[in-house]
């Protein structure tokens, strides 16, 4: 008897759960994405908007689907300039030369959707470009597989906290007489931790190794500001592809929407192979 009297209560205990579980989900609405990387060496001022999807709800349409009537405006102290939406890019777009970006200086984006809704984000530009002092790439084979090992030094900037990103991408020679570039996946993140003014080594691997005709690699350095990073290391960690890690949100420092407004500035470093 105690048996069944079990059975019930458990059964009672499932259809209680159930019913608890079919709550009134909130309403929720599509809101502005927006992405934008800003930099004195730029000659486009840049900015894509898109609508996210709410994770419940009826919005049709896909999240990269553009946005092409809303009104973006870049300001700062030097005043502000409307950006214009290109159809064949897909962006919103200035050109630097009408509205220079300066090293050092704060600017804000306003963006205001065609429903009157609207999204807005600050970043500062680093202050300078901290240049790639030498660079070098050592081809190995690991466990069967080729790959290269980069390193490069720079000396960090103690002035300031810095946040650093490193590209590469690999020069081909293709016959007769054709240069093109290829991705090489690396994308790597770094902070001046530990390092603060100090002569700084970092080294990294591309797996694969070189392409046919691969002649040589041009290297960037990326002298990011702290919204730059912080975005991509939460990308980064969003992407580890570990299913048991921990839910990584994405950073972002747009109010009133999602995505990022950063700002870098680059060296780069040309290495013959």
């Amino acid at each position: 008897m105690k048996k069944y009297i079990a059975i019930l209560i458990l059964m009672n205990l499932l259809t209680s759960c159930e019913k608890e579980a079919n709550v009134k989900l909130p309403e929720t609405k599509p809101l502005p994405v927006l992405f934008s990387y800003i930099s004195p060496q730029d000659t486009l001022i840049r900015v894509k908007l898109t609508m996210s999807q709410p994770l419940y709800g009826t919005a049709s349409g896909d999240i990269s689907d553009p946005v092409t009537n809303a009104t973006i405006i870049l300001s700062s102290t030097q005043g502000n300039i409307t950006l214009l939406y290109n159809n064949q890019s897909g962006y919103y777009e200035a050109m630097s030369n009408t509205y220079p970006i300066y090293y050092g200086a704060t600017y804000k984006l306003g963006v205001t959707l065609a429903n009157g809704s609207f999204a807005e984000a600050e970043t500062t530009v680093p202050g300078n470009i901290i240049p790639i002092l030498n660079a070098s790439a050592e081809a190995l084979t690991v466990n069967n597989m080729p790959q290269t090992r980069f390193k490069l030094n720079f000396n960090d900037d103690g002035s300031t906290v810095n946040y650093y990103r490193v590209s590469v991408l690999g020069i081909e020679y293709n016959f007769p007489l054709d240069t093109f570039f290829s991705e090489t996946g690396i994308r790597a993140i770094y902070t001046d931790l530990n390092n603060n003014g100090k002569n700084m080594e970092v080294s990294f691997e591309n797996y694969g190794g070189n392409n046919l005709g691969q002649i040589g690699y041009d290297i960037y350095l990326l002298n990011c500001n702290k919204d730059y990073f912080q975005f991509y290391k939460s990308i980064f960690n969003y992407q580890n592809g570990n299913p048991f890690a921990e839910p990584s949100l994405i950073y972002s420092n747009v109010k009133g929407g999602f995505g990022v407004f950063s700002a870098y500035t680059m060296s780069k470093y040309r290495l013959n192979i």
